[in-house]
């Protein structure tokens, strides 16, 4: 593991917190996508005495970006449980091609079998002659008759709002010190409401009941597998990428051909970005997906991948292939 990690986290400079890549902590560590090595994973750190969820809306990426500064990631000793970025592109992908997915997931949950029997009778009917997108057209026109899968109280906020954060705080100070990070994070937040325009600026419902909890973080869940559904159902051509940003800056690369959609989401405590990008047929995608690449690299100096690719659409640096050599001697994890 990295010790400095949770102190990295809370030091906005223009370094990254993590990336595929990454060679900086013990053998092994951060996001280097072996399955082997995540079957390890302990449960190493005690359960919170209570947690609370928020969704908290802004009209501009500044004030999101604020928020994790001056309320979420103030003390690497209080730091949240998690902290989830979605942008009005993604809400509105989600939701108009995802409910599907997002109910069933919402209802069974995300360990449940019945959710890979799903996928795989999916997949299975994918492989079949002439019936590659069918499984998502179904799913694409059946959408605006089921139901929505956020709460009631969170669609209307999606409504006048561009930008979105689901945050879930524990309260993990379980000394004598009668501290309560709670308590502590509630009241940084009103601060910072207050500070910057109250409710006109700044929107916080809190998650109570559980299926409010399970609707927002099943509308999370399946932000990439609805931007399929969405391509198939539009007739459009789709890009995705996932990339690190440096920690002092989470605003959308520039680009010089705009796609039909764009949605980004993120796991905004780490500044990890996975986006999405909906073109019309015709369009160049290999030519719009290097140039994202390019941007993200030599402008927003990022790295690529922050997750995923390396073995199948990246070549790894001779660093990290001879760490990974390390690890897989034999060369058996290696996906390409």
């Amino acid at each position: 593991h990295d010790e400095n990690y949770k102190t990295e986290l809370c030091t906005f400079d223009d370094n990254l917190t993590r990336y595929n890549a990454d060679t900086k902590g013990l053998d092994c560590n951060r996001s280097e996508g072996k399955v082997l090595i995540l079957a390890t994973v302990h449960d190493t750190f005690p359960k919170p005495d209570e947690t609370k969820s928020f969704w908290v809306a802004f009209d501009d990426m500044d004030m999101a970006i604020r928020f994790k500064t001056d309320v979420a990631l103030i003390d690497p000793n209080d730091l949240p449980e998690s902290i989830e970025y979605i942008d009005s592109g993604c809400f509105d992908v989600i939701d108009r091609a995802g409910r599907f997915m997002g109910q069933f997931i919402k209802i069974f949950g995300t360990d449940s079998p019945l959710v890979r029997k799903g996928w795989d009778l999916k997949l299975r009917i994918e492989a079949l002659p002439g019936m590659s997108t069918l499984p998502d057209q179904i799913q694409y026109y059946l959408n605006p008759i089921i139901p929505p899968v956020l709460p009631k109280d969170v669609m209307k906020l999606t409504n006048h709002r561009n930008h979105h954060i689901l945050i879930t705080v524990g309260n993990y100070n379980n000394d004598d010190s009668n501290n309560n990070s709670l308590e502590s994070f509630q009241e940084r937040l009103s601060q910072f409401r207050e500070k910057h325009g109250g409710k006109e600026k700044v929107d916080v419902h809190e998650l109570v009941t559980d299926s409010e909890k399970n609707g927002v973080n099943a509308f999370r869940y399946i932000a990439a597998a609805a931007f399929t559904t969405y391509c198939v159902g539009k007739g459009l051509l789709g890009v995705s990428v996932d990339y690190a940003l440096p920690k002092n800056r989470s605003e959308a690369p520039k680009l010089s051909t705009e796609p039909t959609k764009r949605m980004r989401y993120s796991h905004f405590g780490c500044n990890v970005v996975h986006e999405d990008l909906a073109y019309e047929q015709g369009v160049d995608t290999h030519n719009a997906k290097i140039e994202l690449k390019h941007t993200v690299d030599e402008v927003c100096k990022g790295r690529l991948p922050s997750e995923h690719g390396h073995g199948t659409e990246y070549v790894a640096p001779d660093d990290t292939k001879q760490r990974w050599m390390k690890m897989d001697p034999f060369n058996v994890m290696n996906p390409g």
